[in-house]
């Protein structure tokens, strides 16, 4: 039950836009929140929830459907007999999964969770639809006092890409210092001798 549960959840946060999702929790949430008032009989002020909080609910839940994914097949990856070594010098199940599967599943999930920190921060760019004053909220708002959208986008399109830029060096820093192979889109095309072309 609990499993389906879940896929549920993964498959409506892949399978739904962003901006929906923010939507859901800026607007639903208030709605649990005075559902749970009449339930148990509390008196939470639903008005004073600032709209960041449902800005990190949204896209925490979005972040961690993805990651979820991107765990389990990182996970599922680990070689069997790694782990059948592992029973075979007496490891536990709970130090296999320390010492054996979640070293190895870490290697092959950070290069997708560098993608989905990048995805993270680029969707972030939809907060000030829900009054969130972000980095594109406060460029619309100087924007909007002298009539320079374009300026104003272009130093936001910058600022995100230089954070992009500090977010792939960070984790191709973290890729060396665990000796994580390149990634073939990023390995040259092997070279042919005269005999092979």
């Amino acid at each position: 039950m609990v499993n389906q549960l879940l896929q549920v959840f993964v498959s409506f946060m892949r399978g739904t836009p962003q901006l929906v999702q923010l939507f859901l929790a800026f607007y639903g949430f208030p709605l649990v929140v005075e559902w749970v008032n009449q339930q148990a009989g509390w008196n939470l002020d639903v008005n004073g929830i600032p709209a960041l909080v449902y800005v990190f609910v949204a896209f925490g839940l979005n972040e961690a459907a993805y990651n979820s994914e991107t765990f389990r097949a990182a996970i599922l990856s680990v070689d069997d007999k790694e782990i059948e070594a592992a029973k075979s010098i007496g490891l536990t199940d709970r130090q296999t999964m320390r010492r054996i599967i979640l070293p190895s599943a870490l290697v092959v999930a950070i290069p997708n969770l560098g993608n989905s920190l990048i995805s993270l921060l680029k969707g972030t760019s939809l907060a000030f639809t829900v009054t969130v004053i972000d980095i594109m909220g406060q460029a619309r708002i100087l924007a909007g006092a002298n009539l320079r959208f374009f300026e104003a986008y272009i130093a936001v399109a910058l600022l995100y890409w230089l954070f992009c830029i500090l977010i792939e060096r960070g984790v191709g820093y973290l890729e060396r210092r665990l000796n994580i192979p390149d990634r073939p889109s990023q390995k040259q095309a092997p070279k042919l001798d005269s005999k092979q072309a």
